[in-house]
């Protein structure tokens, strides 16, 4: 598997980087689902791919609310900030409820940093050219 897969590109779902605030956020709140699903209704799936026994394994959530346990990318630097490294190592040296709470601290650290990621390339205009009630807020 190439690591454009664990991109927004190919294979992630999401095609091109977001581009305005209102993507950032949609591209956020999918992967975020992905990651719950991963560590709730997927808990027993997830659980068995997070073998000790192998290599570094990082959890990826995609913009398709697809996830994937996976090795990092490759490729130095990557293209996306990489989620925490390793998460498997732990898995049978902790209670399991006190594991998964740990991957999910480490997930939503890397899904605020993904996003951060595409609101910096984001200009002036761009960062302030969304309505509150886009998000659900009223004004």
């Amino acid at each position: 598997m190439d690591a454009s897969y664990r991109r927004s590109g190919a294979g992630g779902g999401g095609g091109s980087a977001p581009r305005t605030v209102e993507d950032i956020f949609k591209d956020y709140r999918a992967r975020r689902n992905a990651i719950h699903r991963a560590l709730t209704h997927d808990v027993e799936e997830f659980y068995a791919q997070c073998d000790p026994e192998k290599e570094n394994l990082c959890l990826y959530g995609y913009a398709n609310e697809a996830w994937e346990v996976a090795l990092p990318a490759e490729e130095v630097p990557t293209e996306l900030p990489e989620p925490a490294l390793g998460i498997n190592f732990a898995r049978d040296g902790m209670k399991r409820s006190d594991w998964l709470a740990l991957v999910a601290v480490h997930s939503d650290s890397w899904l605020v940093s993904v996003a951060f990621y595409y609101a910096a390339r984001l200009t002036r205009n761009d960062r302030y050219d969304v309505p509150l009630c886009s998000f659900g807020f009223d004004e």
